[in-house]
């Protein structure tokens, strides 16, 4: 239980660092990056595989990388659904 924790802050963190270099807010403020980062990061992990520096179990090139570009699209979708209103 304490290792998903500290993974889990971890993720935070680095979504963190992705909200800051994206300068993205999304739906529900930080709640929201929070939740649209932890879905990328886990598929950059998945997509980029499993090799590089690690903290606390979590790959943190993939996880950043990931949730990037996830918080990014999620950025993009949401300003393509704002302008149809």
């Amino acid at each position: 239980m304490c290792g998903w924790i500290a993974a889990l802050l971890v993720t935070i963190v680095i979504v963190a660092a992705v909200e800051m270099v994206s300068k993205t807010n999304l739906p529900y403020g930080w709640v929201g990056n929070i939740v649209v980062g932890f879905i990328g990061g886990v598929l950059g992990q998945f997509v980029l595989g499993q090799r590089g520096p690690t903290l606390a179990g979590v790959y943190v090139i993939q996880t950043f990388l990931g949730a990037l570009v996830f918080v990014l699209a999620a950025k993009w979708v949401m300003g393509r659904m704002a302008v149809r209103r």
